[in-house]
């Protein structure tokens, strides 16, 4: 017999609520699950179980249950309707709800959750759709039998904050590299161990790391540019002697700060940076000189030195690359959910958006470079290339991995680079004129949450 079922939870009117313990369930969820009048069961939201007594209404509504304000507050569920699977365990005594997903953030003021707003609205609509409960959390709001978060009521068109059952599953969305390394993240990922919560995006990966995991692929190694640790003054001096054009970046960097370009040039070495404050000169005529004007800034953080890619422009003069969000669809198979082109602002290196970037579709980035057919063609490679390298990351980093953001880039003579790899992506890359209610991205996310989550239809 079928044991997961499709219900709707209502809130008992206050003069209809006979007792603290009963709930009234329509006759055809009855007759579904075999239940009695008078039957006791126990309701279970994630480690909050409260024991009822069935009820059966003659009314006409389909799987519907009644639930009183006490039985709510008891399984931390907002008294509120809304639609969630009931699995029944063989026994019919037990009547789980789920599935449960907790998105967990470190960035919540005033109800709002800085970048991914937009984005968690999109996934609670989605969850509301698919029967999932969504709802966003911070790190340090985790409890035995609770977590307090934020969960969007329908009834108000707004976030509301609350306890709530402890997820079945928790998606990663915590901004902060230094936050999700200190002792209290390092703590609560720890509980959702002990707890045997999965969760996913683990952790952001280090353009290093990402780095020796790729290389160590022999058929990758055609679309990685030529990467160093930088270790001082000899690995410096080595690459440029090597490459006449080279990017610095922070093992740890984000956005496109903190970035250096230098490239050899007449016997000159001319230095570009993204982000920092102060004035550095721009031009120097040894490498030595250049190292040395530089080397304050090197010794706040750890940076990699890479071969610069002369990278096929927009307008002539402004570099593009290509964001391909990927997720995880089963435990095997990766998919491209989009590819937008990124171009950077005029006079500037990077492309990222808090760099003053603009997004487009491939077909209109491309259009000046190629005909049609051909874009076709590099799209799909594009996403070919994308999607093995999230494959590899997949195989080879620590943890659990659902959603990765590959950066691309074309050279000059249209040979495809990987530039970076993404685990916590920036949900604001979509072109403009391309705004769907809920972007494939979000949904790929739920369903991947829903399958890590355990339940099954």
């Amino acid at each position: 017999m079928k044991n997961m079922f499709k219900v709707q939870i209502l809130p008992l009117d206050h003069t209809e609520a006979e007792s603290s313990t009963i709930i009234i369930i329509s006759s055809d969820l009855s007759k579904q699950t075999n239940t009695s009048h008078g039957q006791k069961i126990s309701l279970v939201a994630g480690n909050q179980v409260v024991d009822c007594i069935i009820h059966v209404s003659s009314s006409k509504e389909k799987s519907t249950i009644y639930c009183a304000d006490a039985i709510l507050e008891g399984l931390y569920l907002p008294i509120d309707s809304f639609t969630i699977f009931v699995n029944i365990h063989s026994n019919k005594r037990v009547w789980e709800l789920g599935p449960f997903v907790g998105i967990v953030t470190d960035r919540i003021h005033n109800n709002h959750f800085g970048t991914i707003h937009d984005f968690l609205e999109e996934l609670q609509a989605y969850g509301y759709e698919r029967h999932i409960l969504v709802y966003v959390f911070h790190f340090e709001s985790l409890y035995n039998d609770y977590v307090n978060g934020y969960i969007y009521s329908l009834a108000e068109k707004n976030w509301k904050e609350g306890k709530l059952p402890v997820p079945h599953v928790v998606h990663n969305r915590i901004h902060s590299r230094l936050v999700e390394r200190s002792e209290k993240a390092k703590q609560f990922f720890e509980r959702l161990n002990q707890a045997n919560i999965p969760y996913f995006n683990e952790r952001f990966l280090n353009k290093w790391h990402v780095y020796e995991v790729l290389s160590s692929q022999e058929h990758l190694l055609p679309y990685l540019p030529d990467t160093k640790l930088l270790n001082g003054r000899r690995t410096f001096e080595e690459m440029i002697n090597k490459h006449n054009f080279l990017f610095l970046k922070p093992v740890h960097g984000s956005q496109g700060k903190n970035i250096f370009k230098v490239e050899s040039k007449e016997e000159r070495f001319l230095l570009d940076y993204s982000t920092f404050s102060g004035e550095i000169e721009k031009e120097f005529p040894t490498i030595q000189l250049l190292y040395e004007a530089i080397q304050p800034r090197l010794q706040k953080q750890r940076y990699i030195i890479q071969q610069g890619i002369s990278l096929l422009a927009y307008e002539e003069d402004r570099p593009l690359d290509f964001r391909l969000l990927c997720h995880r669809h089963n435990e095997t198979e990766w998919v491209v959910t989009s590819t937008v082109a990124r171009v950077s602002s005029k006079n500037e290196f990077v492309s990222n958006l808090s760099r003053g970037g603009e997004l487009f579709k491939i077909e209109k980035a491309l259009v000046d470079h190629f005909d049609k057919k051909t874009i076709v063609q590099i799209g799909q490679l594009l996403k070919e290339i994308a999607i093995e390298a999230a494959l590899i990351i997949d195989q080879h980093a620590d943890g659990i991995y659902g959603e990765l953001g590959i950066d691309l880039a074309l050279d000059k003579d249209g040979k495809p680079w990987i530039i970076e790899i993404n685990t916590k992506p920036s949900k604001n890359q979509d072109p403009e004129g391309f705004t769907p209610k809920v972007r494939p991205s979000a949904k790929a996310i739920l369903i991947y949450c829903y399958s890590l989550s355990g339940w099954r239809l």
